[in-house]
């Protein structure tokens, strides 16, 4: 056994209300060059669930949470404009930044790439627990950056030093983040959904 379990949620129907980025066309290419790269470790495509690569997205705070019980809707109707007034703030009082994710993980149920810390996400996570009424079952608490790349779809089939090869690979995976969008996802990993608000961060002040 590799410890390595195939997602329950995967094109399933499940509604989620996340701050998230959708890639640039540079770090779509990146993404897609680090994801042939696991699947050749992993020995075939066909052992990795891939979204396609127009769906790569970063995502930033889990408002509703895909995996979680509860009518996201009528939690949203009730919340939403909250989120959306600490959403809002955040855009205005941060800058854009770039995101330097450099290291990959195999996780129990998929493969992530882990950014450098970054204070203005940290900032948004603090706003959102801080000022948002938390939904049922509460929220992800995460204590790094990762964007998820793929997940397993024959996990009995990834060899056992699987985890061990996919840290070992280079990673230069970078996301400009100059804008951020609040998704409403109907199908997991945001395989149909669409933007509810997108809204562009501070830019970066000129140096004259």
């Amino acid at each position: 056994m590799t410890g390595f379990i195939r997602d329950p949620y995967w094109a399933r129907p499940l509604v989620s209300y996340t701050v998230m980025n959708l890639l640039d066309d540079l770090a779509r290419e990146q993404s897609v060059q680090a994801v042939r790269q696991v699947a050749a470790i992993a020995g075939s495509p066909d052992h990795l669930l891939v979204a396609p690569p127009e769906t790569f997205h970063l995502s930033l705070y889990a408002i509703a949470p895909v995996r979680s019980d509860f009518d996201k809707d009528a939690w949203w109707a009730e919340h939403g404009a909250q989120a959306f007034s600490v959403f809002r703030r955040w855009c205005d009082t941060h800058t854009a930044v770039t995101l330097h994710f450099r290291q990959l993980r195999a996780t129990s149920t998929a493969i992530i790439a882990i950014a450098d810390p970054e204070d203005a996400v940290w900032a948004l996570r603090r706003m959102m627990r801080a000022e948002v009424p938390q939904p049922p079952g509460g929220t992800p608490n995460y204590d790094m950056i990762h964007m998820t790349l793929a997940r397993y779809a024959r996990p009995e089939r990834l060899p056992a030093d699987f985890a061990a090869q996919v840290a070992a690979l280079p990673l230069q995976i970078d996301i400009q983040l100059q804008q951020a969008s609040v998704m409403r996802e109907t199908a997991y990993p945001l395989l149909d959904g669409k933007p509810v608000e997108t809204r562009p961060l501070k830019e970066p002040e000129k140096v004259i």
